[in-house]
């Protein structure tokens, strides 16, 4: 039996060590376009402000391949699956058959149509090991540096590129800072803490033209130049699928996934940033997380090697530290009602639908964050807790007696 896994990511690697849990004879070979090791992207911004050595990044080394009896084909470009031959095109149009194959490839960075912005020198994203280095090399010469996109990556981004005393601008076309995980309330005291340390926040930014003939001079937004020695693009992620464009494997936005990992044909299988599949409320979506990608390769392994785990759905939990203030969030901020609790600079709003928990975001404090996601996946009804739920003193404990605590809450009828 060979399986053939596409890519060298979070969800290839789970993916490979479920496989070889399972089956310590069968052939696994994992082709990516990246040279070496596993590396988490997770904390490039870290490496690019110089908090993190380059070393902490890799989460495998070069022995770990050889310890699973992996075969690698690294720095080799995939062209298409061949689902018709059981076959894995390369660039140099090399065929690698398989018996069951892994597509875990991941996302790419999304670049909007902005004129100059895919051929000017100074323009990066933030999602490759190439693209910190990248930003490594110019850091000496960059006195001004704009970001596009007030996402976790781009505000990440920006607060490293502020370690090496740069002046950021952030632009966000929205009217509030990080709206994919925050409210407008929660998200303006982000913003005030990133302009406390002098990064400049410009909402309903239109960013019309990238400028500069010899690298990149300036940015056009809102009819104003802003002065800019380098960009980063952090605007957002896209599944990447050109792979398996002409075949007959189910996609929408991603690859569609049953809870096994598997696509419309039964050998093939996806995990990773690549899927389409249903989070905890049973919206199909896409979620590209650490975390997603770790369970759904896990899952999509086990599965390859012959076992039959279930996926229980996408997290969409998120955690950003700005400027070492923690920020947190999971679920939907909508709900019948909210709870609030806030104390010496902490802030926390729980939202309830059913008199379950929706959603949380949270502010100054991250601990029971993992505590908060567990009771909403198993629809904890909330009667019992709802006034001691937010205090720091909660935790598993409170779960079993909450009678004699007291504390002050407001339930904010939405």
């Amino acid at each position: 039996m060979r399986m053939v896994i596409l890519g060298n990511g979070p969800a290839a690697v789970s993916a490979a060590e479920a496989i070889r849990d399972v089956e310590q004879s069968c052939e696994i070979i994992m082709i990516a376009r990246e040279e070496g090791p596993c590396y988490s992207p997770c904390p490039l911004a870290e490496y690019v402000e110089g908090t993190v050595s380059r070393e902490k990044l890799f989460i495998r080394d070069e022995d770990f391949y050889i310890r699973l009896n992996i075969t690698t084909l690294f720095g080799a470009d995939v062209r298409r699956v061949d689902v018709a031959a059981n076959e894995v095109v390369l660039a140099n149009e090399k065929r690698v058959a398989y018996d069951r194959v892994l597509i875990a490839i991941g996302s790419r960075a999304f670049f909007p149509p902005i004129p100059g912005i895919n051929n000017t020198d100074g323009v990066f994203a933030l999602k490759t090991l190439a693209d910190a280095d990248g930003i490594l090399e110019r850091i000496g010469k960059v006195e001004n540096a704009v970001v596009i996109g007030s996402g976790v990556i781009g505000l990440e981004a920006a607060q490293g590129l502020a370690h090496h005393g740069i002046s950021v601008t952030v632009l966000e076309v929205r009217n509030q800072i990080l709206p994919q995980m925050l409210d407008a309330d929660f998200a303006r005291e982000v913003q005030d803490i990133l302009e406390e340390h002098d990064i400049k926040i410009v909402l309903n930014a239109k960013v019309e033209e990238i400028l500069g003939e010899h690298g990149i001079s300036a940015v056009k937004v809102n009819g104003s130049l802003i002065d800019c020695n380098l960009l980063i693009c952090a605007a957002g992620v896209r599944p990447n699928l050109s792979i398996i464009e002409g075949t007959d494997i189910q996609i929408n936005h991603g690859i569609v996934v049953d809870n096994h990992m598997q696509t419309s044909f039964p050998n093939v299988f996806a995990a990773g940033d690549i899927i389409e599949t249903e989070d905890f409320n049973g919206q199909q979506t896409i979620l590209p997380t650490w975390p997603n990608a770790v369970n759904s390769g896990r899952i999509a392994g086990y599965n390859m090697a012959g076992r039959s785990p279930r996926f229980i759905g996408l997290e969409t939990i998120n955690v950003l530290r700005v400027f070492d203030v923690p920020i947190g969030s999971f679920g939907i901020s909508e709900g019948d009602r909210t709870i609030e609790w806030s104390n010496k600079g902490i802030r926390k709003r729980l939202s309830l639908k059913d008199n379950r928990i929706a959603g949380i975001q949270v502010l100054g404090d991250i601990t029971n964050m993992g505590l908060y996601l567990e009771m909403m996946k198993k629809g904890r009804n909330m009667s019992a807790y709802e006034n001691t739920v937010l205090s720091p003193e909660f935790g598993y404990a409170r779960l079993i007696d909450t009678a004699t605590h007291k504390s002050t809450f407001t339930a904010v009828a939405e």
